[in-house]
């Protein structure tokens, strides 16, 4: 999935699950656009109407409100909790630019997002899906993870799996 579906497909799955929450995304957006880049990958998003539009920003031409840019090693920490988005920030992992206003409306509707998450199963099968299309090799032989369902919602290192087996509490639908 490429970025540009990726960011489509939370939206609309926004949209689906939480209209009010998608409301609050239109409505904090605006009019604005953000170039976004995860890894190679540059889309320029922005609401029109109610509607999103996402386009190829590879030439980094074209105004936009703000841009923010990070690596899929970095989303997968976050998504599994051993990355803090504050000491994200601090280290450089994510970098944002803009005026003050314009990053805050980035990161609010970042938090609209991740707070419907929870209640939208649609929003958790696309997480999941990036992190298992993300995840190379090397990560997922040190983790196993149990999806994303309501006792665990990211990846579960081998040696916690096994302290949580020793005293019987991994969920029964595990494998």
């Amino acid at each position: 999935m490429t970025l540009a579906n990726y960011i489509i497909a939370l939206l609309e799955a926004l949209r689906h699950c939480d209209p009010d929450a998608y409301g609050r995304v239109c409505h904090v957006v605006g009019q604005r656009s953000a170039r976004i880049q995860l890894d190679d990958e540059v889309v320029i998003a922005r609401m029109h109407l109610g509607a999103l539009q996402v386009e190829s920003g590879t030439d980094g031409g074209g105004d936009v409100s703000g841009e923010g840019r990070t690596t899929s090693a970095t989303v997968l920490a976050l998504l599994d909790g051993s990355l803090e988005v504050s000491e994200a920030l601090l280290n450089d992992a994510i970098s944002v630019q803009g005026e003050l206003e314009q990053v805050n409306r980035m990161f609010q509707a970042i938090e609209i997002l991740l707070d419907a998450s929870p209640r939208c199963p649609e929003l958790q099968a696309l997480n999941r899906d990036f992190v298992e299309q993300k995840r190379d090799s090397s990560t997922a032989g040190n983790s196993l993870s149990f999806g994303y369902s309501n006792w665990y919602p990211f990846a579960v290192p081998r040696q916690e799996r096994h302290l949580l087996a020793r005293h019987d509490l991994l969920p029964r639908t595990a494998e």
